[in-house]
């Protein structure tokens, strides 16, 4: 595959994510007031954070998870052409970040919304030592990537806040490499892998672990203080409702890339198959990165990196946009085993190709069949794999960490 890459043929790469971007921008500006073409709301997933943020700024914290309250509020923001409800199921700090975006017209809110997350994806890869524009303008080409900005998620919030983790990390500053790690408590899914990078770390982890218990502490200490009632009712939210989200009637379940989700769409009549199919490879995907570790513990962006790999494989919850957070192992493999560029090439194109097409193929055969292939786990699963294997070849000619 490496041979067939050639520079004419990576150029389509390029095309693809331009008319992606192009289409989708065309559809936003000349669909009906925050209305698209297709009649979906601009910036999609902005609007139940735009709706909680106005909450707040009314003074009604209480109904943040109230659906009800919810529904109609977003009905108001987007008019009569609504035709779906978009739960706001993170923790309520996370919607006082968008009250001064709800201040604002919603389509100029969601505007600014994407350029933050712009902003955050570049000074990402800034932290992770590039100096180059080329990642960033490659970036742009990923589906993930895409997504995160056209559903006006805050995937690229997520990839700062790792990057941000192992910028501190890896200059010696464990406690402030905690305390960025727990901002990225909206998700604390995609903490798992770092985490536990840093439970096997020795005294350094143990700190990067305190910093990151007391900046979560402190989140649920400002959450109880400032919005009570919200806080309770998250906590009964997250405890009845978010382990089952998947089987809400409306969830989109072909945008689950997950271990997880994989077997939800294969064997949908047998949850319970699926979930310990799950663990099995979950268990399986613990052990290698504890070997992994034991092997490069002293490269602190090879761990790092597979930190975060490892959180998408053993995460219950991540959909396409998450993806978005591979970026930092792709960089930081990219970077540190130059050697295989080459080769690493060849497997950054395969995922590129996984999740460009992942969502419309699983879509097509879910609604024909009602079971799925989600293609880009096993890619992803292949990948680790194959990363795992260029990594056990001795390091030639380069300095140690």
């Amino acid at each position: 595959m490496t041979r067939w890459l050639t520079p004419r043929r990576l150029s389509y790469a390029w095309l693809a994510g331009g008319v992606l971007w192009l289409a989708w921008l065309g559809s936003v500006l000349l669909g009906p007031g925050n209305l698209d073409l297709v009649g979906q709301p601009v910036g999609t997933d902005f609007l139940e954070f735009y709706a909680a943020g106005t909450t707040l700024l009314r003074g009604e914290s209480a109904h943040l998870y109230d659906m009800d309250y919810q529904a109609r509020l977003e009905q108001e923001i987007i008019g009569p052409g609504l035709r779906a409800y978009y739960a706001f199921i993170t923790p309520p700090f996370f919607a006082a970040l968008f009250a001064p975006l709800a201040l604002l017209p919603y389509g100029l809110a969601f505007a600014l919304w994407s350029v933050l997350g712009l902003a955050a994806l570049w000074a990402g890869i800034h932290l992770m030592g590039i100096r180059s524009s080329r990642p960033f303008l490659w970036s742009l080409t990923w589906f993930p990537v895409f997504a995160a900005v056209s559903y006006g998620q805050n995937s690229l919030l997520s990839l700062f806040l790792l990057a941000l983790a192992y910028h501190l990390w890896r200059d010696g500053r464990p406690w402030a490499a905690g305390l960025a790690l727990a901002a990225l408590m909206y998700k604390p899914q995609l903490t798992l892998g770092v985490a536990l990078l840093w439970l096997v770390s020795g005294r350094d982890g143990w700190k990067a672990l305190g910093g990151w218990i007391l900046g979560s502490a402190a989140l649920a200490a400002l959450c109880a203080m400032a919005w009570p009632e919200a806080s309770r009712a998250y906590l009964h939210f997250a405890r009845t409702v978010l382990p089952d989200l998947p089987n809400w009637q409306e969830f989109p379940l072909w945008h689950l890339h997950t271990v997880r989700g994989f077997w939800r769409l294969l064997l949908p009549e047998w949850p319970l198959l699926g979930d310990v199919l799950t663990l099995l490879l979950a268990g399986l995907g613990l052990v290698e990165g504890y070997r992994f570790w034991r092997r490069h513990r002293e490269r602190i962006p090879l761990t790092f990196a597979a930190a975060v790999a490892l959180t998408i494989w053993i995460t219950p919850h991540a959909m396409i946009y998450d993806w978005a957070v591979l970026l930092i192992p792709a960089i930081l493999l990219w970077e540190e085993r130059m050697e295989w560029r080459g080769r690493w090439r060849a497997l950054y194109a395969l995922v590129w190709l996984a999740t460009f097409l992942g969502d419309p193929l699983t879509y097509g055969q879910w609604r024909l069949l009602h079971h799925a292939v989600q293609v880009t786990v096993p890619v992803l699963g292949f990948a680790l794999y194959r990363a795992r294997s260029l990594l056990e070849v001795p390091i030639r000619n380069q300095a140690r960490v």
